[in-house]
């Protein structure tokens, strides 16, 4: 592999690289007191590169990685949407004959991110670069409503699909329907143009139908066909009717597919899982463009992939075109290990959006659908082996915030400090006051056994002392459960159970109730003796810190475990809008 020009200093770079990872793992436990403006001095000293007319030739296996060469301006002005470690600047030519440093000569033109975009609009070439930019610039929100596809939200929850799509720059919800008020009013609150209808989506399409008179093809219960007559008139004048609607996205309610749930067998999961099929009904009436399904990962093999192959089929009745497949959300930009079933489906005569192409290493295997005869899909390649960039880290995603204690209620509180991290500057935006960084109490015996877990990476109850503790009330307990040791075979060694989150791994699948004997117990903070809070969790699937939640503390994690990560609903989005793109310029 041949390169025209050399950047010289890059062996000096990898050490100072080296240099300054190894200062990290030394001063981790007080870098929260560290300045963004030294953090920024010492950013730009290891990206700096110098220009050479030297052309030399190296082989594959020596290139780690893309790299971008930008003014220096643009380096602490730009505001990537991704981590910026191969991004560097250069300010001076270096001359080997007299080893002197030198102004750039008049023929080098470093690209600027202002220039960039510009250039990208003649002729309509590099389009891609020029759209990005604009996205993620913060511009999506200048693409006008009507370039976007009118859309329907269904089990809408706090609204996570629905920011994604819509930062992406594609998508304009204009009606949404949850069940939940909490979450309902949470969506109001953060799509205030939206028609939020707080109900069953059953009566709503009840409704709908007896709007547009066709009641007479309408199936229904008794209940939902009362619970629609008692409508109020506003609600029935915004319902949504066939032609209005471009594109329904939503994720029916999980717990019946979701591991999580250790009573996915009861009556009401298997109520819940009969969602699926009054979502596809929306699809069947309305008809629109596009339509998007979400869902855990087991929804593919639950009931031996009866219900997920009941989906696929129908959508392909009605005459879509249908593409599947899982995905995990940690390689989108998120510190969490989350991996969701998708199912695309676009109208005839329309192009069908493929999968975006995952940028984040993330240790997860290739995520395959079993079709017959003993063969496999995968929608999207394992990124544990690379990826453009780095994983997302704990640190990386919740490190800038301030200290709190055990069963702390403040909802708003200053930050205390600046970013640290391109995701904590992105992710805070232009707030200027941090809400929601609320933490669940625990009881008195849990919070002496969280304050007895080592605050070490991967430390759970496998590490608390073998001895008993006395409590307020004089009684002496065990500090390790007895039910963990006595049936530990039997589940895996309870392992995670009263964990530590790890600053330099990731979040575990964020739950709708995080508590350290859950489900997914590892839920304490890397080192605070507390539960994780709700601004954490949310940061910990991407939400902007400017998102608000609604209700109670328990409400407010039950909107964030159940959302999806706007990152990935972002990525999704922009694969849509390729779609729409081509589909405008063809016609």
């Amino acid at each position: 592999m041949q390169f025209a020009i050399f950047w010289i200093s890059v062996d000096l770079l990898v050490l100072k690289k080296l240099t300054l990872h190894q200062q990290k793992s030394v001063f981790e436990d007080f870098i929260d007191q560290m300045t963004f403006q030294l953090l920024k001095l010492i950013h730009l000293i290891s990206e700096r590169v110098y220009y050479s007319e030297d052309i030399i030739n190296v082989p594959v296996d020596m290139v780690e990685g893309k790299c971008e060469v930008r003014k220096k301006i643009d380096i602490s002005n730009s505001d990537l949407p991704v981590m910026i470690e191969h991004v560097f600047f250069c300010e001076h030519f270096y001359d080997r004959a007299t080893g002197a440093l030198k102004q750039l000569p008049s023929n080098v033109k470093l690209m600027s991110v202002a220039r960039k975009a510009t250039g990208a609009l003649k002729k309509n070439k590099g389009k891609q670069i020029c759209e990005d930019n604009e996205v993620d610039s913060g511009k999506w929100m200048e693409v006008p409503k009507e370039s976007r596809i009118a859309t329907l939200d269904i089990f809408a929850g706090c609204g996570g699909l629905s920011e994604g799509l819509q930062q992406a720059g594609v998508s304009f919800t204009k009606w949404a329907i949850e069940y939940e008020e909490p979450a309902g009013e949470a969506f109001r609150q953060n799509h205030p143009e939206a028609a939020v209808f707080v109900d069953n989506c059953n009566v709503i399409l009840k409704a709908i139908m007896d709007k547009c008179g066709d009641s007479d093809d309408c199936v229904s219960t008794s209940e939902a066909a009362e619970q629609a007559a008692k409508l109020a008139e506003e609600n029935i004048k915004n319902l949504p009717v066939p032609g209005e609607v471009e594109f329904i996205n939503g994720g029916p309610p999980c717990q019946g597919f979701s591991g999580m749930n250790r009573f996915n067998q009861s009556p009401w999961s298997k109520v819940q899982c009969e969602m699926i099929l009054a979502f596809l009904s929306f699809a069947e009436y309305f008809r629109p463009r596009f339509f998007l399904l979400e869902n855990v990962r087991n929804f593919v093999s639950f009931n031996k992939g009866q219900t997920f192959r009941l989906a696929v089929a129908s959508l392909l009745e009605m005459g879509y075109q249908v593409r599947f497949g899982i995905l995990e959300a940690g390689t989108f930009g998120v510190a969490q290990s989350r991996k969701r079933a998708f199912i695309w489906a676009a109208a005839p005569g329309e192009i069908l959006p493929d999968w975006p192409e995952p940028m984040h290493v993330f240790a997860s295997p290739e995520l395959k659908i079993t079709l017959p005869d003993g063969k496999y899909y995968a929608a999207a390649k394992s990124t544990a082996g690379g990826a453009p960039f780095r994983a997302i880290t704990v640190r990386d995603t919740i490190g800038d915030l301030p200290k709190v204690e055990n069963g702390a209620s403040k909802l708003i509180l200053e930050y205390g400090g600046e970013p640290t991290s391109w995701f904590q500057k992105k992710i805070r935006g232009s707030t200027i006051a941090l809400n929601d960084h609320i933490s669940k109490e625990m009881n008195e015996l849990n919070l002496i056994r969280c304050k007895h877990i080592p605050k070490r990476p991967g430390c759970d109850w496998h590490d608390l002392p073998d001895e008993k503790v006395k409590l307020s009330s004089g009684q002496m307990v065990d500090l390790i459960p007895w039910c963990l040791p006595n049936t530990a075979k039997r589940h895996n060694q309870w392992k995670g159970l009263y964990g530590r989150l790890d600053w330099e791994g990731n979040f575990p699948t964020s739950v709708t109730d995080p508590q350290p004997m859950g489900k997914v117990g590892m839920c304490f903070h890397p080192d605070q003796d507390r539960i994780i809070t709700v601004r954490e969790c949310a940061r910990s699937q991407g939400f902007p810190d400017s998102y608000q939640f609604s209700g109670t503390i328990q409400s407010k994690h039950r909107q964030i475990g159940n959302a999806v990560p706007p990152p990935l609903a972002f990525a999704l989005g922009r694969k849509l809008k390729e779609a729409v793109d081509a589909k405008r310029q063809q016609a």
